[in-house]
């Protein structure tokens, strides 16, 4: 089944990512802990973009957990890099989620996404990727955007999914004005 790609963040606008109000506007701590994140994990951020979200997740895991943050384009890492290289329990890597070269099978916890599944060009592929990062029973917590997303859009990702070893453990529970959540248990 062919799923559809939406366009990539364009990194020229990733200042919008920082705006400030974003903080209050989406309560991110509160979001990554409704998504699974939780202290001593090892969390794999697909879409990292500037790193906005990865600092919260960082300090989520906190000092015996861990996050590899990814993104497709370099330009996003860099952005990252030069805000976040200070925090010790982050990596971050250009890495395609339909390839990812330097994640070890059953190595991850919790393969998180913040507004990037619909941005996947490969989704299949991505979903293989994550089944086999992932450790038994590792969470696939996907958050999307609403206004962007259609609920036939939603539909296929859960099909797709699905389809690939993953049951759904919360359908949308705690969407809000913004996005969906989705949380998948590798089985």
């Amino acid at each position: 089944m062919k799923l559809k790609t939406y366009p990539l963040f364009n990194p020229v606008f990733s200042f919008i990512l920082d705006n400030p109000a974003r903080k209050f506007i989406e309560n991110p701590e509160k979001k990554i802990r409704l998504m699974g994140v939780k202290p001593g994990m090892k969390v794999l951020e697909v879409g990292a973009a500037n790193g906005f979200i990865t600092h919260y997740l960082s300090k989520s895991v906190g000092v015996k957990g861990s996050v590899v943050s990814i993104d497709i384009q370099k330009k996003m890492i860099d952005k990252a890099l030069i805000k976040y290289s200070f925090l010790n329990n982050v990596s971050f890597r250009t890495e395609d989620a339909a390839n990812l070269k330097s994640i070890k099978n059953n190595e991850v916890d919790l393969v998180f996404l913040y507004y990037s599944f619909h941005e996947i060009g490969e989704k299949e592929k991505a979903v293989k990727e994550f089944y086999r990062v992932l450790k038994n029973s590792g969470v696939l917590s996907i958050k999307e955007p609403k206004f962007e997303i259609n609920e036939k859009d939603i539909i296929d990702y859960k099909n797709i999914i699905t389809g690939n070893s993953f049951s759904i453990a919360e359908n949308e529970k705690d969407s809000d004005l913004l996005g969906r959540y989705i949380k998948f248990i590798k089985i």
